[in-house]
Parts: structure tokens; C-alpha cells; sequence
């Protein structure tokens, strides 16, 4: 009689015990790169310049940032510093060749970036646009269509 007790028992723990934890899955890394990233980032600063068909600078400027980067794996949530606010892109590693080159995707919107450095407490990102126009921010008498716009992110990683 003790046994026909025990079993059920057993079985009602083993059940009780289990717990779904698909939730919180960890996503593999794909490469040393994309195991490095995961995890809390500061966007510091984008430096954005503009070249002319010469290759001469035509515009070059820094701006300073402070918004929050989180990387799990799979997406990346970004939030400003003082909002709470997030926008969350979709990201992947899409050339198995090349493991710094990094996708973004939001809806119907796609940015390509090459990790160009990555240590334990900073990364570099870079974007090259060919014709990529000019900075709004410039008198309309000096806008003119530049021959490559390249874009560096800097981040540092948080504690």
C-alpha cells in the first residue's frame, strides 16, 4: 500500500518541479564577436564626416551621446538617457565569412555596420554611404551631395 502511495507522489513532485523556462531562452552566440557584444552599452559619440568626389573633407562634426545599448543576442533595445522609451531592432551576424559585419532591422528598414573594434570595455562601429547627401544642419548654401558619408559610433560597455 506504501508503494501505490509513493509513486504518485513521486510523479505529482517531478510535475510540480517543472518549470517553463522558454522565456528567458539563451540564444547561441554565432560568432567570438556577437558573444562579446551581449549586454549593456553606452552610445558616447557619433562622428559623422563627408567626402567630395575629390576625397577632400567637405563636413566633419561630433556629436555626444549618452543613450543605452542592450544586446541579447538576437535584439538590441535601445533607450535615452532621462526617457523610458525603447526602440528595439532586430540584429544578425549575416556573412558566416565576415563576423564584423552587423545587420539592423526594424519593420521595413535595414543598416549595415562593420564592428571595427571591440575590447571588453569599448567597441567602434562604422557605416559607409556612398552619395550619402549632406548634414541638414548646414546653411543652404553649402549643401551639397557628398561622395561618401562615413558614420563612427564609439560605445563603451557598462558595469
Amino acid at each position: 500500500m506504501k508503494k501505490l502511495l509513493f509513486i504518485p507522489l513521486c510523479l505529482s513532485l517531478f510535475l510540480a518541479s517543472c518549470n517553463n523556462d522558454d522565456d528567458e531562452a539563451v540564444i547561441p552566440a554565432v560568432s567570438e564577436l556577437d558573444a562579446d557584444m551581449r549586454g549593456d552599452w553606452t552610445n558616447t559619440s557619433v562622428e559623422r564626416t563627408y567626402y567630395s568626389d575629390a576625397g577632400t573633407v567637405m563636413y566633419a562634426d561630433t556629436s555626444e551621446r549618452q543613450a543605452n545599448f542592450h544586446f541579447d543576442g538576437q535584439k538590441m533595445t535601445v533607450t535615452l538617457q532621462g526617457s523610458s522609451n525603447k526602440d528595439v531592432w532586430n540584429y544578425s551576424f549575416p556573412d558566416p565569412n565576415d563576423s564584423t559585419y552587423i545587420q539592423l532591422q526594424q519593420g521595413g528598414e535595414t543598416n549595415d555596420y562593420v564592428v571595427t573594434s571591440m575590447s571588453d570595455t569599448e567597441m567602434v562601429w562604422v557605416d559607409e554611404i556612398d552619395w550619402a547627401g549632406f548634414p541638414e544642419e548646414v546653411p543652404d548654401q553649402e549643401k551639397t551631395t557628398s561622395r561618401k558619408g562615413v558614420y563612427v559610433w564609439k560605445f563603451v560597455r557598462k558595469n
